[in-house]
């Protein structure tokens, strides 16, 4: 059936939106232009220093980004998905992560009933020679610190177009963390004389998902990693190996920090 002819008063009001459709492009297209020209503006003063690095986890339970009334609430989140603390961004599974630098190291968390939070982080486990165990067989101080062995796996969200975090992995997780190292310890390369040698951490991107675990404690989710693509496989190759050395150097120099959140000791204390 043939369309009714538009009236003038229409076609006048059709011209007058398709007019101002182009001129919103066309003014949204200068203030780019304008953006770039003025690249990095206000910001000269900013250094590593003043910045934290935010904390992949899995949402559980007990985390405040699920309950309403907590101001770390994130709409649509639940329990079990995968979230950049930092930025309230929740990511489907697998996040593609590319790690660069390892650590291990023993967090001190004050009782959650306290709301402080991390105390302090200690870079060996000395500080478990003067814990005491509780009924969970956990390490804590005198005063009552929870002591928390931690993998903490530093690298490149690829998944949020290669932004900077890391990934803490404790209690139930440790065992993780060990079979990652383990996979990483197993990767070889072949140089050009034919020798094989053992590629750096970010020589491979994992592919992080999430599967439910339990113990007599309770029910959690926990990680799933898997191996994916070879660093040099990917699309966007050499800008992810420049800084996946850059951020590995800033690491090393001690020139950046975690971002612990107070719930943090909360994602896998099973």
């Amino acid at each position: 059936m043939d369309c009714p002819a538009l009236s003038r008063q229409e076609r006048k009001m059709s011209k007058k939106n398709e007019v101002a459709v182009t001129e919103t492009g066309t003014s949204l297209a200068r203030f780019e232009d304008a953006f770039a020209a003025q690249a990095g503006e206000g910001l000269e003063n900013v250094q590593s220093k003043d910045l934290v690095i935010p904390r992949i986890t899995i949402l559980q339970a007990l985390s405040p980004q699920i309950q309403p009334k907590k101001p770390e609430y994130i709409k649509g989140a639940q329990a079990g998905d995968i979230c950049d603390i930092g930025t309230g961004e929740i990511f489907e599974a697998p996040l593609e992560f590319l790690p660069v630098h390892y650590v291990k190291q023993w967090l001190e968390w004050a009782p959650r009933s306290s709301g402080k939070g991390l105390i302090k982080v200690h870079d060996t486990d000395e500080i478990l020679d003067h814990c005491q165990m509780n009924a969970k067989n956990q390490p804590h101080t005198p005063e009552g610190n929870l002591i928390q062995e931690t993998a903490q796996f530093y690298g490149l969200n690829l998944s949020a177009g290669g932004r900077r975090c890391f990934l803490p992995l404790s209690s139930t997780q440790l065992k993780k963390a060990r079979r990652w190292l383990t996979l990483a310890m197993s990767e070889r390369a072949v140089r050009g004389d034919g020798t094989a040698y053992n590629p750096p951490l970010f020589y491979r991107i994992y592919n992080l998902s999430t599967v439910e675990e339990s113990n007599p404690n309770g029910d959690w989710a926990g990680w799933k990693i898997e191996r994916g693509l070879k660093l040099s496989e990917h699309s966007d190759a050499a800008i992810l190996f420049t800084e996946a050395v850059a951020f590995r150097d800033t690491l090393k120099s001690g020139k950046a920090k975690s971002d612990f959140a107070v719930e943090g000791h909360s994602s896998d204390e099973m």
